[in-house]
């Protein structure tokens, strides 16, 4: 009679636990697989600037960019481009735009505008 109870108690307790480490490997799984950014575009002493710095990733995860135009000087829309992955977005002041695309390439890819070249982009760093 023990036996049985133990039998079916280890059963159990394996299953739970089973159960758990499945749940939990999930969730880590799932919570890294979106990564969301905001950046924004500013203007500072006549240069127009994507901020914040390198957006990082893994390869495989879905990004999801909200991108804010906030130069308040002419002309009121500006580009976000993300060539490698043919991405090219026109952002105007006071209307965020949200980009989501699947990280699918490994590497380290510019973020520029690509209305005006010669403002300052940033970086997508995509690891392996």
């Amino acid at each position: 009679m023990w036996k049985a109870r133990s039998n079916r108690l280890e059963l159990m307790l394996a299953v739970a636990l089973g159960t758990g480490i499945l749940m939990a490997s999930w969730s880590v799984v799932h919570a890294q697989s979106t990564m969301e950014a905001i950046l924004v575009n500013i203007e500072f002493e006549g240069t127009k600037v994507w901020l914040p710095g390198p957006l990082v990733v893994k390869r495989g995860d879905t990004v999801k960019i909200k991108a804010i135009n906030n130069v308040k000087s002419d002309p009121s829309v500006h580009g976000l481009a993300i060539d490698a992955y043919g991405i090219q977005a026109l952002v105007n002041v006071g209307k965020p735009e949200i980009i989501e695309f699947k990280a699918d390439k490994a590497g380290i890819f510019p973020i520029i505008c690509h209305l005006h070249p010669p403002h300052v982009g940033t970086q997508l760093v995509v690891l392996e």
